[in-house]
């Protein structure tokens, strides 16, 4: 809307400005435009009359050589210069173009979705789904690129490397899915999962956070979104509370979240490590 605005507004002060160039053109020029048209025609006349024959002479009766206010055609002519080079930067793709290019500025890229091009062909539709899944969460989209590219950096069929069996956008477990398939009324199996593009997976992401949000309540900050997909009943909890320890193999399997490496993995770690690793998606949404 403000783009909108401004190019009318942009569009009324140039033709303002044309009108007023047009009138002092007209002004400029009245006096002299006549003078110079008599003044080619002296010069062509005078280059065609009939040329003196040694026998007889022919006298061409020319017109009054013309007296052209030089200063004022020539103002004149760089008033015209200027008035159609504007005519035409205003109704040419240049001026339609810059308009484009403010647009293009003020609607930044989203968070992350360089990284999403790896493994996703059409990252612009990617972007809106995940801008609409955030939105009907209730969270900024950059927490939402920020625990899938945690989990999987983009990549809906990739497994966990841990041997935990996750796969997928956000490393859906076998008890993740057979809870959605008891809230859903589906029957998914992992392995359809796996084979899921990225879209269809959005759609799987949305009903699981769905369900831990109305068990476990709204999703604060970047940190609860991200222990909603590893340990939900951790939400809102204290950051001295312990999620794994060692030497469970539950640890093991997660044992890069511990940033203290103290053995124990708390909610305080998840927070130093989403600050750690994407500061500007941490205190988005603040």
């Amino acid at each position: 809307m403000y783009l909108a605005k401004n190019t009318i507004e942009v569009l009324r002060n140039a033709c303002l400005s044309l009108v007023l160039l047009a009138v002092l053109l007209y002004k400029l020029v009245e006096s002299s435009i006549y003078a110079l048209i008599q003044q080619a025609m002296y010069y062509i006349y005078r280059r065609n009359r009939p040329q003196t024959h040694p026998s007889y002479s022919v006298v061409a009766t020319l017109p009054k050589n013309p007296k052209v206010n030089r200063t004022k055609f020539i103002i004149g002519l760089l008033t015209l210069l200027v008035l159609t080079n504007g005519v035409t930067y205003f109704t040419s793709d240049a001026f339609r173009g810059k308009s484009t290019f403010v647009e293009t500025v003020k609607k930044e890229s989203l968070f992350l979705i360089d990284h999403a091009a790896q493994h996703i062909a059409d990252v612009t539709a990617f972007e809106g789904k995940v801008r609409r899944v955030s939105k009907q969460l209730n969270v900024p989209p950059e927490w939402l690129m920020a625990v899938m590219y945690t989990e999987s950096k983009f990549n809906p069929s990739i497994e966990n490397l841990k041997g935990s069996g996750a796969i997928g956008l956000i490393q859906f477990t076998v008890p993740a899915v057979k809870d959605l398939n008891r809230q859903l009324g589906t029957r998914y199996y992992m392995s359809d999962i796996k084979r899921m593009t990225e879209h269809q997976q959005m759609d799987l992401v949305w009903a699981y956070l769905k369900v831990v949000q109305e068990r476990y309540g709204q999703f604060k900050t970047l940190p609860d979104l991200y222990l909603a997909v590893l340990y939900p009943r951790a939400i809102g909890q204290d950051k001295s509370y312990a999620l794994f320890a060692r030497p469970t193999r539950a640890y093991r399997q997660n044992s890069g979240l511990d940033e203290n490496k103290d053995g124990v993995i708390t909610v305080g770690d998840i927070h130093g490590r989403m600050e750690r690793m994407f500061p500007t998606a941490y205190i988005a949404g603040r």
